[in-house]
Protein backbone atom coordinates (compact mmCIF):
# COMPACT_ATOMS: atom_id res chain seq x y z
CA UNK A 1 0.00 0.00 0.00
CA UNK A 2 0.93 3.50 -1.03
CA UNK A 3 1.15 6.31 1.65
CA UNK A 4 0.06 10.08 0.98
CA UNK A 5 2.59 12.36 -0.86
CA UNK A 6 4.38 9.45 -2.40
CA UNK A 7 5.82 9.77 -6.21
CA UNK A 8 5.29 7.20 -8.44
CA UNK A 9 4.48 6.26 -11.93
CA UNK A 10 1.25 5.02 -12.72
CA UNK A 11 1.04 3.93 -16.66
CA UNK A 12 0.30 6.09 -19.55
CA UNK A 13 -0.18 9.01 -16.96
CA UNK A 14 3.27 8.96 -16.29
CA UNK A 15 4.57 10.54 -12.83
CA UNK A 16 2.12 11.32 -9.91
CA UNK A 17 2.18 12.43 -6.84
CA UNK A 18 -0.70 10.64 -4.44
CA UNK A 19 -2.25 13.42 -2.84
CA UNK A 20 -4.46 11.77 -0.67
CA UNK A 21 -6.16 8.30 0.17
CA UNK A 22 -10.05 8.50 0.39
CA UNK A 23 -13.18 7.07 0.85
CA UNK A 24 -15.43 7.88 -1.80
CA UNK A 25 -18.83 6.81 -3.80
CA UNK A 26 -18.75 7.06 -7.47
CA UNK A 27 -22.54 7.08 -8.95
CA UNK A 28 -23.75 3.39 -9.55
CA UNK A 29 -21.93 1.47 -7.01
CA UNK A 30 -23.57 0.26 -3.75
CA UNK A 31 -21.08 1.91 -0.86
CA UNK A 32 -18.30 3.54 -0.76
CA UNK A 33 -14.50 2.27 -1.07
CA UNK A 34 -10.77 3.61 -0.61
CA UNK A 35 -9.06 5.46 -3.08
CA UNK A 36 -5.81 6.88 -4.37
CA UNK A 37 -5.75 10.47 -5.97
CA UNK A 38 -3.27 10.85 -8.34
CA UNK A 39 -2.34 14.14 -9.37
CA UNK A 40 0.04 13.60 -13.11
CA UNK A 41 2.93 15.81 -12.73
CA UNK A 42 2.53 17.14 -16.12
CA UNK A 43 -1.25 17.53 -15.76
CA UNK A 44 -1.80 19.07 -12.16
CA UNK A 45 -5.36 20.18 -12.94
CA UNK A 46 -6.00 16.28 -13.84
CA UNK A 47 -6.75 13.95 -10.99
CA UNK A 48 -6.19 10.01 -11.20
CA UNK A 49 -8.78 7.84 -8.75
CA UNK A 50 -7.57 4.48 -8.19
CA UNK A 51 -9.34 1.85 -6.07
CA UNK A 52 -6.95 0.46 -3.12
CA UNK A 53 -8.23 -2.83 -3.39
CA UNK A 54 -7.70 -3.42 -6.86
CA UNK A 55 -5.11 -5.35 -7.62
CA UNK A 56 -4.84 -4.73 -11.10
CA UNK A 57 -4.91 -1.13 -11.51
CA UNK A 58 -2.67 -0.93 -7.96
CA UNK A 59 0.09 -3.30 -10.01
CA UNK A 60 0.37 -0.29 -12.26
CA UNK A 61 1.42 2.35 -9.75
CA UNK A 62 5.36 1.73 -9.36
CA UNK A 63 7.54 4.07 -6.93
CA UNK A 64 10.31 5.57 -8.70
CA UNK A 65 13.55 4.12 -9.38
CA UNK A 66 16.74 5.09 -7.13
CA UNK A 67 19.83 6.69 -8.76
CA UNK A 68 21.55 2.97 -8.39
CA UNK A 69 18.51 0.86 -9.56
CA UNK A 70 18.88 2.65 -12.88
CA UNK A 71 22.27 2.24 -13.15
CA UNK A 72 21.91 -1.29 -12.90
CA UNK A 73 19.12 -2.09 -15.12
CA UNK A 74 21.46 0.34 -17.39
CA UNK A 75 24.01 -1.97 -17.22
CA UNK A 76 21.67 -4.98 -17.43
CA UNK A 77 23.13 -7.22 -20.04
CA UNK A 78 20.09 -8.85 -20.17
CA UNK A 79 18.94 -9.25 -24.50
CA UNK A 80 15.55 -11.06 -24.20
CA UNK A 81 13.93 -8.55 -26.32
CA UNK A 82 14.47 -9.49 -30.10
CA UNK A 83 13.63 -8.02 -33.49
CA UNK A 84 10.86 -9.64 -35.25
CA UNK A 85 11.05 -9.40 -38.68
CA UNK A 86 7.19 -9.26 -39.29
CA UNK A 87 5.84 -5.50 -39.04
CA UNK A 88 2.75 -6.37 -37.53
CA UNK A 89 3.83 -8.65 -35.04
CA UNK A 90 7.02 -6.89 -34.15
CA UNK A 91 4.30 -3.86 -33.36
CA UNK A 92 2.01 -6.16 -30.93
CA UNK A 93 5.12 -7.58 -29.23
CA UNK A 94 6.79 -3.49 -28.35
CA UNK A 95 3.52 -2.42 -27.80
CA UNK A 96 2.42 -4.72 -25.28
CA UNK A 97 6.45 -4.19 -23.68
CA UNK A 98 5.29 -0.84 -23.63
CA UNK A 99 1.91 -1.44 -21.47
CA UNK A 100 3.37 -3.70 -19.23
CA UNK A 101 5.37 -0.88 -17.73
CA UNK A 102 8.16 -3.60 -16.90
CA UNK A 103 11.20 -1.88 -16.78
CA UNK A 104 13.82 -4.05 -17.55
CA UNK A 105 11.92 -4.67 -20.92
CA UNK A 106 11.53 -1.12 -21.23
CA UNK A 107 14.91 -0.47 -21.18
CA UNK A 108 16.07 -3.26 -23.14
CA UNK A 109 14.01 -2.49 -26.03
CA UNK A 110 14.72 1.42 -26.00
CA UNK A 111 18.51 -0.17 -26.02
CA UNK A 112 17.14 -2.59 -29.42
CA UNK A 113 15.67 0.27 -30.97
CA UNK A 114 18.43 3.33 -30.63
CA UNK A 115 21.07 0.45 -31.50
CA UNK A 116 19.26 -0.03 -34.67
CA UNK A 117 18.35 3.90 -35.61
CA UNK A 118 22.43 4.48 -34.50
CA UNK A 119 23.54 1.86 -37.11
CA UNK A 120 25.16 -0.51 -34.70
CA UNK A 121 23.03 -3.66 -35.37
CA UNK A 122 24.07 -5.46 -38.28
CA UNK A 123 20.89 -7.95 -38.37
CA UNK A 124 18.33 -4.83 -38.99
CA UNK A 125 19.27 -1.80 -40.96
CA UNK A 126 16.65 0.87 -40.01
CA UNK A 127 13.81 1.42 -38.32
CA UNK A 128 10.03 1.61 -39.40
CA UNK A 129 7.75 4.55 -38.91
CA UNK A 130 5.89 2.46 -36.15
CA UNK A 131 9.39 1.18 -34.66
CA UNK A 132 9.72 5.31 -34.30
CA UNK A 133 7.04 5.96 -32.94
CA UNK A 134 7.42 3.10 -30.29
CA UNK A 135 11.30 4.97 -29.78
CA UNK A 136 9.11 8.22 -29.39
CA UNK A 137 6.89 6.74 -27.01
CA UNK A 138 9.75 4.77 -24.78
CA UNK A 139 11.89 8.08 -24.71
CA UNK A 140 8.81 10.16 -23.07
CA UNK A 141 8.13 7.20 -20.63
CA UNK A 142 11.75 6.76 -19.52
CA UNK A 143 12.41 11.18 -19.48
CA UNK A 144 9.37 11.49 -16.85
CA UNK A 145 10.85 8.98 -14.74
CA UNK A 146 14.61 9.53 -15.53
CA UNK A 147 14.47 13.29 -15.03
CA UNK A 148 13.34 12.82 -11.54
CA UNK A 149 16.18 11.06 -10.13
CA UNK A 150 19.04 11.81 -13.03
CA UNK A 151 20.20 15.37 -14.13
CA UNK A 152 19.35 14.82 -17.87
CA UNK A 153 17.97 16.66 -20.54
CA UNK A 154 15.41 14.41 -22.71
CA UNK A 155 17.65 14.41 -25.91
CA UNK A 156 20.18 12.49 -23.19
CA UNK A 157 18.03 9.81 -22.60
CA UNK A 158 18.80 6.76 -25.25
CA UNK A 159 22.49 8.01 -25.46
CA UNK A 160 22.88 7.97 -21.36
CA UNK A 161 20.79 4.12 -21.50
CA UNK A 162 22.95 3.21 -23.60
CA UNK A 163 26.08 4.53 -21.28
CA UNK A 164 27.13 6.38 -24.24
CA UNK A 165 26.99 9.49 -21.65
CA UNK A 166 27.18 9.65 -17.91
CA UNK A 167 24.48 12.02 -15.32
CA UNK A 168 24.81 12.71 -12.24
CA UNK A 169 21.78 11.87 -9.27
CA UNK A 170 19.98 15.22 -8.60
Amino acid sequence: MFEKDTIVIYGVEGICKITDIANMTFGGFNGSKDYYILVPVSNPTHKVYVPTDSEYLAAKMQKLLSYDEIISLISCEKTDIEWINDNKQRNRYFKEILNSYDRINIFMLAKLLYNIKQGKNENVKKLYASDEEILKKLTKILYSELSCVISLEENDVLPFINGEIECSKK
